[in-house]
């Protein structure tokens, strides 16, 4: 059952990996035909693009942060996370058990203490407010999400986008304000550390089944 639900869960993060991917290189690409055509031909409507687009290179870096956790993850669900083989291959198999065991949960050990620090590290950065997102108000200044549609009005700023709608979700979920779009998605690397702590943790309890089983059938060869 946990293989099951694990395997389910690996296939939603390879689609995840494989859209960001798609959407990275044409955004990439985009980009750099923006900017042939706005420096070669110089082309009004060009340089307006890019500029309107100077959001890229942060998604293009987020994205490469997020590819690399969601293959780490991958990795651990294949078991091709960092081993020691040449022991597993000379030791008798009970003990090759116990040592798989050991690993699996020593490794959910580590992943969930680097899963704290790293939200503790994230959220920290995420709460910086930079001044692209305050908005001025009689009450002093505020976030743009936050402000109402007159103060927002009278600062010349524009209507909530969609990230204000991440931002209600997420303060719920970790149980603070996240204050920029990096930032949300910087939340990425301990969520993935926590999961692969989780999917870890799982992979001890089913060599310790797998031992227990093994036990009533008569032993390991």
């Amino acid at each position: 059952m946990l293989r099951r639900v694990d395997d389910g869960l690996a296939r939603g993060e390879a689609a995840i990996a494989a859209a960001v991917l798609l959407v990275m290189i044409v955004l990439a690409a985009t980009q750099a035909l923006l900017h042939n055509v706005a420096t070669g031909l110089g082309v009004a409507w060009a340089h307006a693009a890019l500029e309107s687009l100077d959001w890229i290179d942060t998604f293009l870096q987020k994205g490469t942060l997020w590819l690399a956790f969601l293959g780490a993850s991958l990795a651990t669900h294949a078991d091709r996370h960092i081993a020691i083989d040449v022991v597993q291959r000379v030791v008798p198999p009970r003990v090759r058990l116990v040592l798989r065991v050991l690993a699996a949960f020593g490794a959910a050990a580590v992943a969930f203490v680097l899963a704290r620090v790293f939200f503790a590290t994230v959220m920290l950065a995420a709460t910086e407010r930079p001044l692209d997102y305050e908005v001025l108000t009689p009450a002093g200044a505020v976030h743009v999400c936050d402000a109402s549609e007159a103060d927002r009005a009278a600062a010349g700023a524009g209507r909530p986008g969609p990230f204000c709608v991440v931002r209600a979700l997420l303060a719920g979920l970790v149980g603070g304000p996240v204050e920029t779009p990096s930032g949300a998605l910087q939340l990425v690397v301990p969520a993935m550390f926590l999961w692969m702590s989780v999917r870890l943790l799982m992979r001890g309890i089913v060599e310790v089944r797998r031992g227990i089983a093994g036990s009533a059938d008569g032993g390991m060869a």
